[in-house]
């Protein structure tokens, strides 16, 4: 298996995955399930709300605080608790970036969440506990989102009906390889013709080489979870191998 880099930045990041064989699809399910649910990330997950007389209830608010994301801290401890604090009174907006933290290793990475709004004279003071955690206990703890899709490749067809052709898009000076890695959306098995300025192309899918797309939502960059991921999925398989030994 041989991966490209297409895009890295902060909070994206696309590959292009070639000769992966035939279990190639397994295989990037696999790092995408890990993404998705495996990777660890603190969220709030306990609120006491010492005064609110805003015009939400203290769930609710609750609820809010708990889909923030907060940064994350590989060297903290698997039960590590960190304390934040809120304390805010109205005619104002309370942000996320209002949330303070005891410990600077984890804090609010979405500056500008809006929280509440509160009136002239309305408070809100409260406490939260962030904790370590997957996604696969709750989707808060979700610190990333990942996709693929197969490679196409596009050759010059003759004329066809317009009936045939599903997709159309501006012209442009690339070639056809590097227009195919720049749309994904072209990996659709009801498309079979494309056109792209006046030139109309075949759409083939390669069988073993992918397009894998990485989003992060706090401090990790999406290529550090991309390999996270990779080591998580290693590690169980290789404790896998061991329990069949």
């Amino acid at each position: 298996m041989q991966i490209t880099s297409l895009e890295s930045t902060p909070s994206k990041a696309a590959f292009l995955i070639t000769k992966t064989g035939a279990d190639g699809t397994a295989v990037l399910n696999a790092v995408r399930r890990a993404i998705i649910s495996q990777l660890e990330s603190f969220a709030i997950e306990d609120v006491t709300v010492y005064e609110n007389n805003s015009a939400l209830f203290n769930e609710y608010i609750a609820h809010r605080l708990g889909l923030i994301p907060l940064s994350y801290e590989e060297s903290m401890a698997p039960d590590a608790q960190v304390e934040f604090s809120l304390m805010a009174e109205g005619p104002c907006t309370v942000y996320s970036r209002d949330l303070k933290t005891a410990d600077e290793k984890v804090r609010v990475f979405a500056q500008n969440i809006p929280i509440a709004v509160l009136g002239l004279d309305q408070k809100l003071r409260l406490e939260a506990t962030a904790i370590p955690g997957t996604s696969k206990t709750h989707a808060k703890f979700q610190c990333a989102h990942a996709s693929y899709a197969q490679l196409v490749q596009l050759t010059v067809a003759k004329k066809v009906s317009d009936d045939d052709i599903v997709q159309t898009y501006p012209e442009t000076k690339e070639k056809p390889e590097e227009f195919a890695k720049k749309h994904p959306e072209l990996c659709d098995f009801n498309l079979e013709h494309v056109q792209i300025g006046d030139d109309v192309y075949k759409v083939d899918c390669k069988p073993d080489e992918f397009l894998f797309y990485v989003e992060s939502y706090n401090n990790i960059p999406a290529q550090k979870q991309f390999e996270r991921a990779v080591e998580l999925v290693k590690s169980k398989l290789l404790e896998l191998s061991k329990e069949m030994k």
